[in-house]
């Protein structure tokens, strides 16, 4: 920011009468609904799933914790996006030392997002793998399935997201006028000017090295987006041959036993995890568009729709997730 050449996209100016502010403005009121909604829906259901609490509590954990934060990432990123809740959020980050420091707090959320979607995937692949099963038996692994975790999910969060907390604060840039004897002032949250030429270097390189750049997209993107891909690819590759050796040995007859094997909750957590990658390929893919992909609208309009769309996508998983919903509306009717 202080040097003028990369502003985020919350300091950005921005023409309001344009087609495309309106329409994302639209669409940014129109996720905002679905997303609210559908997350607490998603999140109710999860919690309230006898038969998922019975089969694995770390899954439900998990599916709850994700919800959760597809709620803050859709408060967020919403409000970047939506013109007036933008301004309004410039307005407190300029001013407030305790806003500016939220504000760059909350892209952990995004972080923790990718990673819950990795462990959620890992804990699925655990269920389908024998050699997981004994490896985790042999060490008594299972009894650290929560510390583990949130361990390495709150290292990741000090390398991705803690220099920028510590050392962002409201900042005052003046912009000198052409033609003008008076400047004009912005406030933005943004380095201290008192800051070394180390630290300017760390946070104002945008190229893969020893800044945080690098350290954003490894721990954010790439290395979320390689492991998902596999895991993914061993769930599916696992139930495929699971729903070949049942179809040889029984046909087409035992539809439960297939059903128990292909089941939903394996079925939510692919299609989930495919619809996180689709903006995490966005992202990756402006990288190759833009110095600062996540500082542009497109890459902060997919996760909007990444976040706000999950639970409708879950419904499409099969009747198994719907059943859920229709049994936890009669448990709330009741």
């Amino acid at each position: 920011m202080s040097d003028g050449k990369h502003i985020p996209l919350l300091f950005r100016n921005v023409n309001v009468l344009t087609v495309q502010t309106r329409l994302i403005n639209a669409m940014c009121d129109t996720l905002c609904i679905l997303g609210i909604t559908g997350n607490l829906l998603g999140l109710l259901t999860f919690v309230s799933s006898r038969r998922s609490w019975h089969i694995s509590s770390v899954y439900v954990c998990l599916a709850t914790s994700s919800s959760i934060t597809n709620l803050l990432c859709l408060i967020r990123y919403a409000t970047i996006l939506h013109t007036t809740s933008r301004h309004i959020l410039h307005e407190l980050v300029g001013h407030s030392w305790w806003a500016c420091k939220l504000y760059e707090f909350s892209f952990c959320f995004r972080v923790i997002s990718a990673w819950i979607t990795l462990f959620w995937m890992f804990e699925r692949l655990i269920c389908v793998s024998k050699k997981l099963q004994s490896f985790f038996d042999r060490w008594n692994l299972y009894k650290y399935k929560y510390i583990i975790p949130i361990m390495i999910v709150i290292i990741i969060i000090g390398c991705a997201v803690g220099p920028s907390v510590y050392m962002f604060q409201p900042q005052i840039r003046i912009n000198q006028a052409i033609r003008m004897t008076t400047n004009s002032t912005k406030r933005y949250c943004g380095l201290h000017p008192n800051a070394s030429t180390k630290w300017r270097q760390f946070f104002h390189e945008v190229r893969f090295g020893k800044n945080h750049y690098t350290i954003r997209c490894l721990f954010s993107e790439l290395i979320p987006t390689a492991t998902i891909i596999l895991f993914n690819g061993c769930i599916i590759l696992h139930l495929m041959k699971t729903y070949r050796r049942l179809h040889r040995a029984y046909g087409c007859e035992p539809r439960r036993k297939q059903s128990r094997t292909t089941s939903w909750m394996n079925i939510v957590l692919i299609l989930h995890s495919s619809l996180f990658l689709s903006s995490l390929f966005a992202h990756i893919l402006g990288h190759f568009m833009t110095i600062e992909a996540h500082e542009t609208w497109w890459v902060s309009l997919a996760i909007l729709i990444n976040c706000s769309l999950n639970f409708y996508i879950y419904c499409l998983s099969g009747k198994a997730f719907r059943n859920e919903i229709r049994r936890f509306i009669h448990r709330f009717e009741k």
